[in-house]
Parts: structure tokens; sequence; C-alpha cells
């Protein structure tokens, strides 16, 4: 499995795996992401806990408040 991003919380030295779902508009992609999510799941890597989703469509772009919260919360 290969996240879009890794990152580490250096206070902490968690790692997180960050995976960004940039077309949730499509239905195949869609298909695609929920598959990518089992699976880290089924290797023990879980969204809230060491892996960070976010996710956008063509009408919901990405939130930059939101991925600041994001980096507030899990890696600082």
């Amino acid at each position: 499995m290969y996240p879009d991003f890794t990152t580490l919380n250096i206070q902490t030295r968690k790692e997180f795996w960050w995976e960004h779902l940039g077309m949730m508009d499509d239905p195949n992609y869609v298909e695609n992401a929920i598959r990518k999510i089992a699976s880290y799941e089924q290797n023990g890597i879980f969204p809230g806990e060491n892996l960070i989703l976010t996710y956008e469509t063509k009408k919901n772009p990405l939130n930059q408040k939101v991925i600041k919260m994001m980096i507030q919360r899990y890696l600082k």
C-alpha cells in the first residue's frame, strides 16, 4: 500500500498515513477508494487513529481550513 503522504508527529514520534481522495464524484474512483480504505483497515491502519483522510469533488473542493485543523490535531 502506498499512501499519498506519510507524515510524522515529531513530538510523539507517531507516523500517520495521509490519503487524499480527490475525485469522489467519479463512481469508479469511489469504488477504488473504498477498497483502498478497507485494505488499510485490514492492515491495522485506521481513519482518525493513524490514517488521515481528505476528500473533494468538483463542487466541493478541498477546504484549506480543515487541512490546517487536521495538521494541528494530528501532527503538532
